[in-house]
């Protein structure tokens, strides 16, 4: 089949398709990975400049939003205008309480969860803040509570703010066209979906969506690598890596060929009864009261120190806020947007209080739980003497840690190769959302709420897959 017939037959005569949105998307994707590929060297410089770049600049605006943005929600949330009902106040949830908590999880967190839990705080206790000593107690303490704060309340608030931007216009004008320009329709009066300003909007959103997932992808398939490699014997290379994201990639593509109800849906609730078995079975195996002792600890510390690790850096230069906090932040407000889209389309019925403290408890407590068990665990590992974990780290990397201290474990083949099933699946389920959402934005506007085309589903689901290959090639 020709490039014109399949174009023909598939996307570009499909009615239901933009024909800008869909043509403009795939030369920028072929703009951004296209150097990538041919100058890898220069294009990881300029990412890591860019990068410090933003910081200098914003950074103490990431800290200050962040605290701003939880405190706005929260005052919402418990407000009068906390009653307001997504679909209106006779519509009623379309999924279910276990299966809708597991949807705002699973697309929130992609693999991302599994890849740091595990040694993130490893990373803390080497170069820890507020001038504590490296290795310290003290800094071991700090640093199990570090990890739950990056993934608590706060990023989960950053996550929130533009899924009620986009939700209640989307709901209040019963839009059948699910854009994160919807968002605007209160200010600029209808169709400004189809308005330059939209389209700009829509683009951009695209744009940094597909860097975005391309970026965490690239990130996380290795990891999974490296657990085959381990278990199996086999050369961790290139070859393997493009192997695993292809397998990724069409466990999604096939979630998203099912659509909601049926793929989406059942994958995440699948996956986080995993996550939840896979966690119990190392409280129960591991050291159960050193963790939880640990967790106590934790705990103590996340309440006593919240307000000063919400506001360091603010006003003053700090490499550690620079390197971690406002890094998350930006990520967490980076993704927001095609999360909020996501989480939007699934919540029809819910309150804007539900809606609120939904994101935020759900999310923090799965969150939570991975770095209090699976974080402490490896904590544990350290203090006790049977893996120097940090060592490690400095010394093998992040992926081959990870690995090892799953490998302590009774049965530890067993539990890594859970561990690697399941970052398959969060990838999986956080990334069909995600080539969902772009699906809604290539789709023509209606006054009719539908499906994105199956085909335009799979499509993007294939097409995130590049940047992400192109990402191995860098490294």
């Amino acid at each position: 089949m020709s490039v014109r017939s399949f174009q023909r037959k598939f996307l570009l005569q499909n009615s239901k398709t933009d024909q800008f949105s869909f043509i403009s998307i795939l030369l920028v994707i072929a703009c951004i990975t296209l150097p990538i590929a041919i100058r890898p060297d220069s294009a990881a410089v300029f990412i890591r400049e860019t990068y410090q770049g933003i910081v200098s600049l914003f950074g103490s605006a990431y800290m200050v939003f962040g605290i701003a943005t939880l405190v706005f929600l929260l005052v919402l949330a418990f407000s009068k205008y906390g009653k307001f009902v997504l679909g209106g106040k006779d519509a009623t949830p379309e999924f279910g309480n276990f299966s809708w908590a597991s949807m705002l999880f699973c697309s929130g967190i992609g693999g991302g969860i599994l890849y740091w839990s595990g040694v993130e705080w490893a990373y803390y206790v080497n170069q820890p803040p507020f001038g504590l000593q490296p290795l310290s107690q003290d800094a071991y303490m700090l640093a199990s509570a570090y990890g739950a704060f990056h993934w608590g309340i706060s990023g989960w608030a950053l996550y929130c703010l533009p899924t009620i931007v986009i939700a209640v216009p989307f709901y209040h004008y019963k839009l059948g066209s699910l854009r994160l320009s919807s968002g605007l329709r209160g200010l600029r009066g209808n169709q400004v979906e189809d308005s330059i300003l939209g389209r700009c909007i829509d683009l951009i959103f695209v744009i940094v969506a597909i860097g975005a997932s391309g970026g965490t992808m690239g990130m996380y398939i290795p990891v999974i690598s490296a657990g085959i490699s381990e278990l199996y014997g086999v050369e961790h290379n290139l070859t393997l890596d493009l192997s695993v994201l292809l397998f990724c990639t069409l466990l999604f593509a096939l979630s998203v060929f099912y659509g909601l109800k049926k793929g989406i849906r059942t994958l995440s609730n699948i996956n986080v009864i995993l996550a939840l078995i896979f966690l119990l079975f190392i409280l129960l195996l591991g050291p159960f009261w050193e963790i939880i002792a640990l967790s106590g600890e934790a705990i103590k510390q996340l309440i006593q120190k919240f307000g000063e690790m919400s506001t360091l850096g603010i006003g003053e230069k700090s490499e550690f806020a620079e390197d971690w906090t406002i890094f998350y932040w930006a990520w967490w407000l980076a993704l927001g947007p095609q999360v909020g889209l996501f989480i939007t389309r699934v919540s029809k019925g819910r309150s804007l209080r539900q809606l609120i403290t939904g994101m935020i408890f759900f999310g923090s407590l799965g969150t939570f739980l991975f770095y209090m068990i699976l974080g402490n665990y490896a904590i544990n590992l350290e203090l006790s003497g049977q893996l120097a974990v940090s060592d490690l780290l400095v010394n093998e990397g992040h992926r081959i840690t990870a690995t090892k201290v799953l490998l302590t474990l009774p049965f530890g083949n067993v539990f890594l190769f859970a561990y690697c099933l399941m970052v398959v699946i969060f990838i999986a389920t956080s990334y069909d959302s995600v080539s969902y959402v772009i699906a809604y934005h290539v789709k023509r506007t209606s006054s009719e709420m539908n499906e994105p085309d199956r085909k335009m589903r799979l499509f993007w689901a294939f097409v995130l897959a590049i940047l992400p290959a192109a990402l191995f090639i860098i490294d």
